[in-house]
This record gives structure tokens, C-alpha cells and sequence, in this order.
């Protein structure tokens, strides 16, 4: 009876590790292949326009952010940012960069030192409440960004999208996060919609892009992937 126990035991294990090991390998399978058709670009007539909206898109390992002005005649953030928001003084810079992901990963990872491995497991693998992070800045403060003009149509519907992702409170203001900030020059707002593995930060970009009528993937959740269809 006592050795029939652990052999019983180790042959239900065997066959248990055996089905988790199937299905993870064939579910990271699937994954890789709906990465691979989402990279089929569209817009595929989009032409930017010379005389336009100049936006800047950032797209790294570790976040994806749109880069646009502060004010233009078409839409002025000034209107939405209260600058008593902001640690510090935010009027001398020109751009601000808008960028939307985890909760979590947002507001608890000031730093790499402070990253949990149940932050990222809940990001990726369970769909998470969202954020945005506004950072009043200069596009030459990135090195990597990539820039591209929009008509002016083209950049209206760029931000009604960034817009929309706000949440609002009854008098249709955008709701401020307290107490959360990486610099004097940025904070947090409530958003709309989940984060997860099939919607992340580089979605929301590469999202808004494709709603402006911009050659994008179809599909752009992983790094990078959003300004790969932009011109050099």
C-alpha cells in the first residue's frame, strides 16, 4: 500500500505537468501568432501631410507615450491640465506626452527596485484597471521618438481618441490621481478601459495612430510596434 501511494501520486503529477506543459506551449503559440498577423500594417494610403500637425510617437521597451502640443488652434491641453495638478511649473514647456497603461504598474513602480512580480503577472495575464500619465515636456528630450504631421483632420481625431480615454466627472473634467508623480512636471489621471497582454501601452498608441488614418499595424502590443510603418 505504501509504495503504491507515491506512485500514484507521481503518475497524477506526471500527467498534470505534462497537460500544463501542452497547453502553455501551445497558448504561447497562438500568442506568437496573432503577434505576427497583428504586424500586417493598414492605412496602407496614408501620406503625412507637409504643411501639418507635427506629433511625436515613443515607442521603448519599457513604455509607449504620444508627443503632442501643447497648444494649437485645434485643441489647447492647457484648457484640460490645471496646473495646480503639477508639483512644479509647467508653463515653459511646449509638448506634453500623454501615455495610458497599468494601474498599478504606474503608480507603484516608481523605480525598477520597486517592480513586483505580482504587478506584472496581474498586468499581463488579468485585465487591469488603467491610468494615464500626463508629462508636460520637449520632444527633444526624447531621443528615440519618431515624428510624423498630421492634416489637420487627421490630428483632430488623434485627440478626440486621447480625449475619450479620460475618465470625466460630472462637470466633464478629466480626475486627477492625488499625489502621484514621477517629477515636477507630470501626474496621473483616471482612464478608461483594461490592460492586459493583448492590450497594452503600445495598443493605445498604436490605437490612436490608426484612428488618425496612420500606416500602423493592425495590431501593436508589443514594443516598437507602433512606429513601424512610420516614415523615417
Amino acid at each position: 500500500m505504501s509504495s503504491t501511494i507515491p506512485a500514484t501520486w507521481f503518475s497524477r503529477f506526471t500527467r498534470w505537468a505534462w497537460r500544463l506543459g501542452k497547453w502553455t506551449f501551445f497558448g504561447a503559440l497562438a500568442y506568437a501568432a496573432l503577434i505576427v498577423i497583428g504586424l500586417f500594417p493598414v492605412n496602407n494610403d496614408f501620406k503625412p501631410s507637409p504643411e501639418g500637425v507635427e506629433i511625436f510617437v515613443v515607442s521603448t521597451e519599457v513604455h509607449a507615450d504620444l508627443i503632442v502640443p501643447v497648444s494649437h488652434e485645434l485643441v489647447d491641453w492647457s484648457e484640460e491640465f490645471d496646473p495646480a495638478w503639477f508639483p512644479g511649473d509647467i508653463s515653459r514647456y511646449s509638448h506634453v506626452a500623454i501615455g495610458w497603461g497599468d494601474r498599478g504598474f504606474f503608480l507603484d513602480t516608481r523605480t525598477w527596485a520597486d517592480l513586483k512580480l505580482s504587478t506584472v503577472i496581474n498586468a499581463l495575464f488579468w485585465p487591469s484597471r488603467t491610468c494615464l500619465h500626463v508629462d508636460l515636456t520637449q520632444p527633444e528630450y526624447y531621443t528615440t521618438a519618431v515624428s510624423v504631421k498630421l492634416s489637420r483632420d487627421q490630428y483632430r481625431e488623434l485627440t478626440q481618441f486621447i480625449k475619450s480615454t479620460f475618465q470625466r466627472d460630472h462637470q466633464g473634467r478629466i480626475i486627477p490621481i492625488p499625489g502621484y508623480s514621477y517629477s515636477q512636471t507630470d501626474t496621473f489621471f483616471e482612464a478608461h478601459g483594461s490592460y492586459h497582454l493583448f492590450n497594452t501601452c503600445n495598443s493605445w498608441v498604436g490605437l490612436a495612430l490608426r484612428k488618425a488614418g496612420v500606416r500602423t499595424p493592425w495590431q501593436s502590443t508589443l514594443p516598437h510596434t507602433p512606429t513601424l510603418y512610420l516614415p523615417n
